[in-house]
């Protein structure tokens, strides 16, 4: 009962409020091809990737074909209009010899600045090295190649799971599998050169590559990158896997046509949400999200009113396309017949939220086989686009018309100790008393690469408090004074505020200890403070009878405002209980104390 009320409010307020639904959510129109340089396709499709490969702040599209005759299709994107320079690659050399292209990723494998190309066909693994955007094979000379043991198969069915740096070295690794063996491969990157890790990894099981459809993901949160496929989720412990999906409370999800999933934070809540579409409709399986629980995932479908059709599904994106602080969901379909679904996520009641299809409210109209789906921001607009490739219209492409007002910001990552695309990132936002996060990953699953940036809605707030990135190895930068309604370019550790173009740099006239932020908080909060001049900081924290707990900072700080994490845990690394503990600030003469309060 509690179900259907949450979802009729939503409904009824939908319906309702004519006016401020335009301004509420926003609408899309369809992109002429044409019109944006995305020139004809003639080929059967097979998903996509998209990314910036070319750094050049705009993100660009490679369509990819699937069957012969026929070749994929690179475009670079430069300010909103396509150029196609797919004559800059080998690629059609290739897929003439191989006539099913599988899966493509971008990823800066070397760590020299160019995003190169890795690619999975049924045939053989393929990686080409990026040069100012002219593209070289180089798969055997860097151990990139997939094993092939003497017989008369031809065909191997290679996928590319992902690339993530799982032994924190500093380079992305990658996962593959293979069908017709029963394969999975880890190849480790040691430099540029990569090596078959599976069995010292935990990862060389038949049942393992039975699943063959695999995307990295820190879904523990505890900095190192897991695997997840189907209804199996496999714990990173110092770069051994083991299936922990029983004890994580998914043992009784159905999992057989699990071909699309993802993990986002739908309720804000500071921990990933798992959502899985079904991809077969002969399977009898259903479109289900499961609520992260304290670490425990429950099937919370029916609870928000998630009803979805059954029908065969190609594409799963996940993004805030109307910029409201709620990720949302866009899922497509595989048919010629029936609209494509988008989910709102909206908050009916206080404590209430539910997921309703908005898409044929808000322009989308395009039907005919298609396969995969990306939200990405093509003109840089702050509002998140879509891109689907299409065997009838060779590009499906809706510009959003950000038409409702709201605020966002997004954020470019690049590593400097960590992998130079900051893959495995995790990125904390705070506006008001609402947090959000994301997480940055290399391949989205099935057939695409999408998201290229970490973007967030923020509704109608004017301001954001912080920003908090973890970065793959594990520093933590705290960003203040963020301007909203821009992307900003963040490397790491080289700032501890983030300026705007003509910003001068801002001294404070006394020493200020700020309250921290969240409060009460779990697990992490952010202590801000002000110094007037260059003098010696210490900044301590005591437990409620006086004992010091952790120094959070304790040397010579520059003029200005610094920020210190703390993620509750003592000197020794030990995790702390609830209650009430106070940090104290020391700079020079002056010294103040204020109270947290730690909520595990």
């Amino acid at each position: 009962m509690k179900n259907t009320i949450v979802l009729l409010l939503f409904i009824l307020l939908f319906m309702t409020m004519t006016q401020i639904y335009a301004q509420d959510i926003v609408s899309f129109e369809v992109v002429n091809n044409a019109s944006v340089g995305l020139t004809i396709t003639p080929y059967e499709k097979w998903g996509m990737a998209v990314h910036d490969i070319d750094r050049n702040g705009y993100p660009d599209i490679f369509n990819i074909r699937w069957a012969a005759p026929g070749y994929s299709r690179m475009y670079v994107n430069n300010e909103g209009v396509f150029q196609e320079i797919t004559n800059q690659t080998s690629i059609e050399a290739v897929e003439t010899l191989e006539p099913k292209t599988r899966q493509t990723l971008w990823v800066d494998f070397d760590n020299d600045g160019d995003r190169d190309l890795s690619m999975a066909t049924e045939d053989n693994l393929h990686l080409f090295r990026n040069d100012d955007n002219v593209f070289t094979e180089i798969s055997t000379e860097v151990g990139f190649e997939g094993y092939k043991p003497p017989g008369f198969i031809s065909a191997w069915g290679y996928w590319l799971g992902g690339w993530a740096d799982y032994d924190l070295d500093g380079d992305l690794d990658c996962v593959v599998t293979q069908d017709n063996n029963k394969r999975m491969y880890l190849f480790r990157n040691d430099g540029g050169h990569f090596t078959n890790v599976s069995a010292e990894a935990g990862l060389d099981s038949t049942a393992m590559a039975e699943d063959y459809r695999f995307s990295w993901f820190d879904f523990d949160l505890d900095g190192d990158p897991d695997l997840h496929c189907r209804a199996d989720m496999y714990r990173n412990d110092g770069g051994v896997f083991t299936n922990v999906a029983a004890e994580m409370g998914f043992s009784t999800m159905l999992g057989s046509s699990v071909t699309y999933r993802d993990f986002f934070d739908y309720d804000n809540d500071g921990d990933f949400d798992f959502f899985k579409v079904n991809g077969y409709p002969t399977s009898g399986e259903i479109t289900e999200i499961w609520e992260n629980r304290d670490g425990m995932f429950v099937n919370a479908t029916e609870e928000l009113g998630l009803d979805i059709p059954l029908d065969q599904y190609r594409g799963l994106t996940i993004g805030d396309f109307d910029n409201d602080g709620d990720p949302d969901v866009f899922v497509q379909k595989n048919s010629a017949e029936g609209l494509d679904v988008l989910l709102v996520n909206d908050e009916v009641a206080p404590g209430e939220r539910a997921f309703a299809d908005v898409a044929q409210f808000v322009g989308i109209s395009m039907v005919g086989a298609r396969k995969g789906a990306a939200f990405f921001d093509y003109n840089r607009d702050g509002f998140l686009d879509i891109y689907l490739s299409s065997v009838p219209h060779n590009h499906i492409l809706y510009k959003n018309l950000a038409d409702n007002g709201a605020n966002w910001v997004g954020f470019i990552l690049e590593g400097t100790q960590s992998n130079r695309d900051a893959v495995g990132s995790l990125v904390t936002l705070y506006t008001g008393a609402k947090k959000q996060i994301r997480y940055t990953i290399c391949g989205n699953g099935f057939m695409r690469q999408d998201n290229p940036w970490v973007h967030f809605g923020i509704g109608y707030e004017t301001s954001i408090d912080s920003v908090v990135i973890r970065w793959p190895l594990g520093l933590r930068q705290v960003l203040t004074n963020v301007a909203i309604n821009q992307y900003h370019e963040i490397k790491e550790g080289e700032v501890s505020a983030v300026k705007t173009h003509g910003d001068v740099p801002f001294t404070p006239d006394a020493f200020q200890l700020e309250q921290n932020y969240p409060n009460p908080f779990n697990p992490g909060t952010q202590i801000t403070y002000h110094l007037p001049y260059k003098c010696n900081v210490k900044l301590t924290v005591y437990n409620v009878i006086g004992r010091e707990v952790a120094v959070l900072a304790n040397q010579n700080k520059q003029a200005g405002m610094h920020s210190a994490i703390w993620e509750a845990i003592d000197a020794s690394g030990a995790i702390l209980p609830s209650g009430l503990y106070f940090y104290k600030l020391q700079a020079g003469s002056f010294t103040q104390v204020r109270k947290m309060m730690l909520v595990q």
